[in-house]
């Protein structure tokens, strides 16, 4: 898969990633694509066009996952250490900085724990009645292509519509595919792993929650704010069809006793990262490609930025995710609404 771009990782984890940028672009009518929008394509049209085994990426995608979650386990028994590395000796994401940070695990898991129940339903209700604005977002369901043709409908309208009095007819009428049990009853390509939006609205910005992470709890929970996007990016297509940052972060509240973040904590760092769109200023919305793709001219990265900003130490003036965000700008936004919520 030959591109131009290069990302903060092995080459095999980048190809992966690559790949569902891909599928983004495709459904946009974005760069090659020439303003023509497929808004059905998926990850697997993708992977079969390159020639790929599509369960094998499945697997290896998943097997990211499980060791981000293994590297959480063993934080939570005490046995991480201070390197963020797999059981087998590599680093978590194949990213080798990997071996050059050092973290506390205790906000590792801090920061994992905000930045995989800030897209939590309850928890954006909560905020918006709190702060007076609305929040957008949705979830990944099992999809039955069939019949969403038949309803007229497409993967585009399902992510960037408003479904939310929607999702129980959808099940009931079979859009909707229980659970990986009952996708067994379809053909293999029949059921997709598609998002759908339940409320428009701002949403929330990764690389604004990666800050707010780190400003609550320290660098180290900034980072955990960024393995739980990571999770949430790479499970999009993945062996396990789930909401596995979640069920992550689940279990750091269910198992570690230590976890003491507050309520208010969590919906402190929800607000700090949600998008309020008041002006021409465009918060940067990063995904895993954009956090770690390499800025040739200045060899840096969005996740090296932010977190020597969170540090207070030097770092490199740069564009940011497919907004194209002057850093320095969205570094004095963030500062300002740091400032007024800790009023």
């Amino acid at each position: 898969m030959a591109t131009g771009t290069r990302l903060r990782t092995s080459r095999l984890v980048e190809e992966y990633i690559l790949m569902q940028s891909v599928e983004g672009h495709a459904h946009e009518g974005h760069a090659a694509f020439r303003h023509h929008q497929f808004a059905n394509t998926t990850m697997d049209d993708i992977i079969i066009a390159l020639g790929r085994d599509r369960r094998l990426v499945a697997h290896e995608r998943q097997a990211l996952i499980d060791d981000i979650a293994d590297w959480v386990r063993r934080a939570i028994a005490g046995k991480a250490g201070n390197l963020l590395m797999a059981g087998d000796g590599g680093c978590l994401l194949d990213i080798g900085l990997f071996r050059q940070i050092e973290v506390e695990p205790a906000n590792v898991l801090r920061g994992f724990y905000v930045g995989g129940l800030r897209d939590d339903v309850e928890v954006r209700r909560r905020v918006e009645a709190r702060y007076g604005f609305a929040i957008g977002g949705g979830a990944a369901y099992l999809v039955d292509i069939h019949q969403m043709e038949r309803m007229n409908l497409d993967a585009r309208a399902l992510a960037k519509g408003s479904h939310e009095d929607q999702i129980d007819r959808y099940r009931q009428v079979g859009l909707i595919v229980a659970d990986e049990g009952e996708r067994a009853d379809f053909p293999p390509d029949r059921v997709r792993y598609l998002y759908i939006r339940h409320r428009t609205g701002g949403g929330t910005s990764d690389d604004a929650a990666m800050l707010a992470a780190g400003k609550l709890f320290g660098p180290s929970a900034a980072i955990g704010a960024f393995l739980a996007d990571a999770v949430d990016t790479l499970e999009k297509y993945a062996a396990r069809c789930a909401d596995q940052d979640d069920e992550i972060a689940a279990m750091i509240a269910g198992e570690w006793p230590d976890l003491d973040v507050s309520e208010d904590q969590l919906e402190l760092a929800t607000y700090l990262c949600a998008v309020q769109h008041d002006g021409d200023f465009e918060v940067p919305d990063s995904s895993l490609r954009h956090f770690i793709e390499v800025e040739r001219n200045v060899d840096q990265t969005a996740f090296e930025s932010h977190l020597a900003y969170i540090q207070a130490r030097p770092h490199a003036r740069m564009k940011l995710a497919s907004e194209e965000t002057d850093s320095e700008l969205f570094y004095r936004w963030f500062e300002e609404r740091w400032k007024s919520a800790k009023r």
